[in-house]
């Protein structure tokens, strides 16, 4: 016994966990314990344990895989763990840093990491964001904070965080509050705290609930839009045009989907707030609103697909869902959601 925080490393694959042969694309091939060999500086720093939950690309990384790594983190921190590092490709841990923030409500950090470089790559940039998560991770003042990601030195809400660049180091950023923190050194500074946060439990089953993400385009015809529900989807998030906004001709195609299904307004541009009271001409945010469209608050879309089939799998009533999308980056302590296995409008519902 050292003395120091026990972090557990949860590893799951991707380009963190890749290298290149000679002539050959980077491929998952390096354990975590291999990776932890790369950052002596972590015996320092935290007690770390290493668990490989999956190994394979983030791209295909499922719903009932964060489950299961749900399920590891609760059993870690049960078994005395001061905080967890999980380790994963970069392409969805916007999406799957998120769901695991609603799934949780741990005191103890829980903090995403990955890399744009593979270990073959000189510059690459896996040692130094695995240490810094670390860091993060065994750090007292990240306590309470819900889940964070950490990439280039910067730490960042599960909430806010996007990922804005194929390749650069520097690809991930919160466009709406900017970083929440930094690690400088061995000092880990958390100088903008996220607000509470909303937690859904009792979810133990991701099968049978699916939600479509589709954005409008410069003189949509509406097809795609008009064949969702159809096609067994239980929601659908739309990323409109600027502040919010579709073509006038959509809107019929727009009501009849927000009569079978919940609609969620959100913004192609992935920064700002969807407008709510500003615009009034057919297919601007009053007119869909009006509809029955749920404006996604600051989320972007990937975000609002991830909390919206958590919530349609808590059978949360029809009427309810938008308030928790007024709450998910707003919410006054922990929000816990109330899962019901009826939903009262009789529309929307999985499970």
């Amino acid at each position: 016994m050292t003395g120091l925080p026990s972090v557990v490393v949860c590893a799951l694959g991707g380009t963190i966990a890749s290298s290149a042969d000679p002539g050959a694309g980077a491929a998952i091939r390096v354990s975590g314990a291999d990776l932890m060999r790369t950052i002596p500086a972590a015996g320092s720093a935290a007690e770390v344990s290493v668990q490989a939950v999956r190994m394979i690309p983030s791209a295909d990384l499922r719903l009932a895989d964060v489950l299961d790594l749900r399920d590891a983190v609760q059993a870690a921190i049960a078994g005395g763990a001061h905080g967890v590092v999980v380790t994963q490709g970069t392409d969805t841990l916007e999406e799957t840093s998120y769901a695991l923030d609603l799934l949780t409500s741990f005191d103890e950090p829980i903090v995403f990491t990955g890399a744009l470089r593979n270990l073959s790559v000189p510059g690459t940039d896996a040692p130094a964001n695995l240490l810094a998560a670390i860091r993060v991770a065994a750090s007292p003042c990240a306590r309470g904070a819900g889940v964070l990601v950490v990439l280039n030195d910067e730490i960042h809400a599960a909430r806010h965080v996007r990922k804005g660049h194929t390749s650069a180091p520097s690809a991930f950023g919160s466009p709406l509050t900017g970083p929440a923190g930094y690690v400088s050194e061995d000092r880990v500074r958390l100088l903008n705290r996220p607000n509470g946060r909303l937690h859904i439990p009792g979810i133990v089953a991701a099968d049978g609930c699916h939600v479509a993400q589709l954005a409008t385009c410069f003189d949509d015809d509406g097809q795609l839009l008009a064949a969702v529900p159809g096609l067994g989807y239980q929601g659908l998030v739309l990323s409109a045009f600027g502040g919010g906004h579709v073509a006038a001709w959509i809107t019929p195609v727009l009501s009849d989907i927000c009569a079978r299904i919940p609609v969620v307004l959100a913004s192609r541009t992935n920064a700002g707030e969807v407008l709510r009271t500003t615009y009034g001409f057919p297919g601007a945010e009053i007119d869909l609103i009006r509809r029955g469209l749920i404006p996604s608050a600051g989320l972007d879309a990937a975000h609002c697909a991830v909390l919206l089939r958590l919530l349609l799998l808590a059978s949360v009533p029809r009427a309810d869902i938008a308030g928790y999308f007024e709450q998910a980056l707003s919410a006054d302590g922990l929000v816990t959601v109330s899962a019901r296995r009826q939903d009262t409008s009789g529309v929307g519902a999985c499970g």
